[in-house]
């Protein structure tokens, strides 16, 4: 039996959830009022939160384009959220019509929002919404609906986009990703973004400071880190052009958004496994 054959898992409501948060800041939709007080104070703290969260959706669909064109077929999506538009398997099938896409998250409204989608559309065949958590590399890759859909021995596209920053230094970020490396085939690639101060002004360092305070009340506390800290995560990894970047100006396909807050604030890059 798959995960996506499973039961809906439980909700908490009383506790707000990053993962819907986020949600609410790409799409606009609130979906418990636990959750409007957080985002209230976040578009308070933070203005330009939504903006961050579109400019990394942004990114992760140019980067699955990027990847389906480089001639990979595979996609697993790690901490990929709430569903909404331009998810990871539409995007792929853009350019690959039998992509096969594996989702990864612990947010029960993420898993069971995933999986009435997909059950919707009719491609769990192809895809699959795993119950797992990044700090459990080991899990997602043994679960039986990853070993169904991704062949390991062919190049994967692995998706690891605004995850990072919600994973503390006591998890060890580096290793994590360097164990989900360690199982892909030559000719893979990894797309990831991270959440930066270190280019802000000092305004948007008291803002982005404030906001991050705010999560340590909801599911997961925010980790900020610098640019070169966020690039040894590519540890083993060839970064290709044009490097770590802000999430907005990687091979843009339409005008850059030259914001003084959240663009600084979002470093990006793709890496290939040589």
């Amino acid at each position: 039996m798959s995960d996506s054959d499973f039961e809906p898992r439980p909700i908490d409501t009383n506790k707000p959830s990053s993962a819907r948060i986020y949600h609410h800041m790409v799409t606009g939709e609130v979906i418990f009022e636990s959750d409007l007080p957080f985002i209230q104070r976040l578009y308070t703290d933070i203005p330009f939160y939504p903006l961050w969260a579109q400019h990394n959706r942004r990114f992760l669909a140019r980067a699955v384009r990027y990847m389906a064109g480089t001639g990979i077929r595979q996609f697993l999506d790690i901490g990929s959220g709430l569903p909404t538009g331009g998810n990871t398997h539409e995007v792929a099938r853009e350019l690959v019509p039998d992509a096969r896409v594996v989702y990864v998250d612990n947010d029960e409204e993420a898993i069971n929002r995933a999986r009435d989608l997909l059950r919707a559309q009719g491609v769990t065949d192809t895809t699959t919404m795993v119950d797992a958590d990044l700090r459990e590399p080991a899990r997602i890759l043994a679960h039986p609906d990853t070993q169904r859909l991704i062949d390991f021995s062919e190049p994967v596209g692995l998706l690891v986009v605004s995850v990072l920053p919600w994973v503390t230094d006591a998890s060890e970020p580096a290793k994590i990703v360097a164990q989900l490396r360690d199982a892909l085939a030559p000719g893979s690639h990894i797309a990831m973004t991270h959440v930066s101060l270190e280019d802000a002004g000092s305004e948007i360092k008291s803002q982005v400071a404030a906001g991050a305070a705010i999560f340590t009340d909801a599911s997961t506390p925010v980790t900020l880190r610098t640019r070169a800290q966020f690039q040894t995560f590519f540890d083993g990894w060839t970064i290709v052009d044009p490097g770590v970047t802000y999430a907005t100006d990687w091979r843009p396909d339409q005008p850059i958004d030259h914001d003084d807050y959240a663009r600084p604030c979002n470093f990006a890059a793709i890496g290939s496994l040589p």
